[in-house]
């Protein structure tokens, strides 16, 4: 791979840079709190600002809102971004179904959605997961029957990122019970305030309130919303998560190195029972090794980035980049616990209150996040299977 940015990406980062020293990020209100992915909170205030600027959809055509940039555009402006914890947590649902629009959709799907969602006007959750069915999908049991110009949707979700504040929602459902399991599925984009839909917050036991259920009784979904063909759901599916695994967890070496960063400056400035923090060795050999970890993720990431790039699949290498990044940020958080140590916790008063407070809900939210998008178990065997061509046991 070409490890150099191209003179528009280059400029491309220097605009984005710019932007957050003249618009912060952290003026910017958000309805759910940066939970430690690397793409910060989310905000639509800074979502549709964004959409402003014309970034939520660099690299989509032209002719449907977006930019008719690269794949390595998009990345190159999601990082920078997550450097400075910007609140992209609005929109990052959203890309991975407008791939899934600009691949599989109708044209009259296109032209209604994605000129929508380029301007952050609706924004998209994505119902997969079922309480029987999360990772393997072949087990979702929400039913979907034709009803002349209708599909009746029956059924309940779990753990669709910020369905309570989206409008819309990519939802797989049983269209066909008698086909095998593989066969019967199919994706519609589903509007959350119809009527037979609720959906409820999730309240986590970090105390954010970033995932939910969605209940489905007898909604009622045109067919003009059907998206792709009828029980050939799973592909796109797949897809989805493919690009939700990368483009969910890709951010995370910039978001870590800024934690990292201010934690370097706690140590240089910190005395413990007299002694200074930064002529520990352990604590300094500690964080020379996540330094080394972090390089290691940055890399990972742009090598997926830059097969997305040239239009390859990362079927197994966004496995790699998530499994990575996600035990990467358990540590992380993990050693900045033991560094800030039980006299920070106790005075609310220091400068570093803030950084202690960052540091504990890292560290209770992280328990979880190895799960979300697939667990890391399941991500090594897709690792195994796929990238190094080892049987099924």
């Amino acid at each position: 791979m070409d490890f150099r940015f191209s003179e528009q990406e280059e400029k491309l980062r220097a605009e984005v840079k710019e932007f957050c020293q003249k618009e912060p990020p952290e003026s910017f209100p958000c309805e759910i709190e940066d939970e430690g992915y690397g793409f910060g909170g989310w905000s639509r205030a800074f979502t549709r600002r964004l959409g402003e600027k014309g970034w939520l959809s660099i690299a989509w055509p032209k002719e449907y809102g977006g930019m008719g940039g690269s794949t390595m555009e998009r990345f190159v402006a999601a990082e920078e971004l997550a450097y400075h914890r910007a609140p992209q947590y609005g929109h990052l649902f959203g890309d991975a179904v407008a791939t899934g629009i600009l691949r599989y959709g109708t044209e009259e799907q296109k032209q209604e959605f994605l000129p929508k969602m380029a301007k952050a006007e609706i924004l998209f959750s994505t119902g997969l997961s079922e309480p029987g069915a999360g990772s393997d999908l072949l087990n979702t049991a929400t039913r979907a029957m034709k009803d002349e110009d209708y599909y009746v949707i029956n059924g309940q979700k779990i753990w669709p990122t910020g369905a309570h504040l989206a409008e819309w929602c990519l939802l797989l459902a049983r269209t066909d019970p008698d086909a095998p399991k593989s066969r019967g599925l199919s994706t519609f984009l589903v509007d959350v305030r119809s009527p037979g839909v609720t959906v409820n917050p999730i309240i986590d036991m970090a105390g954010a309130k970033s995932f939910t259920e969605i209940f489905l009784e007898d909604a009622r979904v045109h067919k003009k919303y059907l998206l792709g063909q009828e029980n050939r759901g799973l592909p796109l599916v797949f897809e989805a998560l493919e690009g939700d695994r990368f483009w969910g967890r890709c951010l995370r070496h910039a978001g870590s190195k800024k934690d990292l960063e201010e934690l370097v400056e706690y140590v240089n400035e910190a005395k413990y029972d007299g002694h200074r923090l930064k002529d520990n060795q352990k604590i300094r050999d500690t964080l020379a090794e996540l330094a080394v970890e972090l390089e290691v993720s940055r890399m990972l990431n742009y090598h997926a980035a830059w097969l997305l790039n040239k239009g390859a699949s990362i079927s197994w290498e966004s496995s790699v980049v998530k499994v990575f990044a996600d035990e990467l940020g358990q540590r992380i958080a993990n050693v900045g616990l033991q560094i800030l140590g039980p006299e920070i916790q106790l005075k609310e008063e220091s400068r570093w209150a803030n950084l202690r407070k960052r540091f504990m809900f890292l560290y209770i939210f992280n328990r979880g996040i190895s799960l979300a998008g697939g667990t890391s178990e399941i991500q090594r065997t897709t690792i195994a299977l796929r990238g190094l061509g080892l049987p099924r046991g």
